[in-house]
């Protein structure tokens, strides 16, 4: 008797573990202004490739899930005073952010673009250009360590007004994410804009981008990272990144 008293309690313990969050709502950030990686509809709606995957992961999780569209300079501030229970959306798991935050495992290996109008003939040398990227963003501090002596390193509030500024002729090129800069050509065929150069740079970019929690939430992080296992195993996670990047 005593033993199977043991045995239920152990799997009570291990049961109340893994589903800590199940009876919870959870709060899911992000700044929806990246397609496919995330957007919103005119009609209000989240949708991307980090919208499905987050809901499927909460549906792993048997957790309910609020996603929440802020500004970007915003998220992280706001997850460490519990504002938010989660970021998501283009969030590179860096060294610089790890002291601040916890992550989860990566789910998407990301690429950057630098962008600019195929009738310049820019090339990669970025000398006395004006170069527009997201405020707060991992580009942007990648542009100032690798340019900011030598070109004008412009902030704004999204991408898509860098783009729109490239377009018109304020700036000579715009740094971003590869999935974001390649659907805007393809939603825009007489943009007259190409990649000149793609770049990986760990030291920078990190492994990947991944779920961001407060800083020592390991409880949260290891459900993150249980949802994400189940999703690879399932087919999931590959499915929707062929739906929105192609396949590889």
């Amino acid at each position: 008797m005593k033993l199977a008293i043991k045995i239920l309690l152990i799997f009570s313990l291990a049961t109340a573990a893994l589903t800590s969050y199940a009876a919870q709502t959870l709060t899911f950030a992000t700044e929806a202004t990246y397609p496919p990686f995330v957007s919103m509809t005119p009609a209000g709606n989240m949708v991307g490739f980090d919208a499905d995957l987050t809901r499927a992961v909460c549906a792993q999780m048997h957790a309910t899930c609020t996603l929440v569209n802020a500004p970007w300079d915003s998220l992280i501030p706001s997850l460490q005073i519990g504002k938010y229970d989660v970021l998501f959306g283009g969030m590179g798991i860096t060294k610089a952010r790890e002291k601040v935050v916890s992550f989860s495992e990566p789910y998407y290996n990301n690429t950057s673009a630098i962008v600019a109008m195929t009738s310049s003939h820019l090339g990669d040398n970025l000398t006395g250009k004006i170069v527009g990227v997201q405020v707060g963003t991992t580009f942007q501090k990648y542009m100032q360590a690798k340019y900011g002596t030598t070109a004008t390193i412009k902030p704004y509030a999204s991408d898509m007004q860098a783009l729109l500024d490239l377009q018109s002729g304020r700036l000579n090129a715009a740094f971003l994410d590869t999935p974001v800069a390649v659907l805007w050509m393809q939603d825009h065929p007489n943009s007259g804009m190409s990649i000149i150069k793609q770049i990986t740079d760990p030291a920078f970019f990190g492994s990947g981008n991944g779920y961001a929690v407060q800083k020592g939430n390991t409880a949260l992080v290891n459900e993150l990272n249980q949802a994400i296992d189940a999703l690879k195993k399932n087919g999931t996670l590959a499915k929707l990144q062929t739906q929105y990047f192609g396949k590889p």
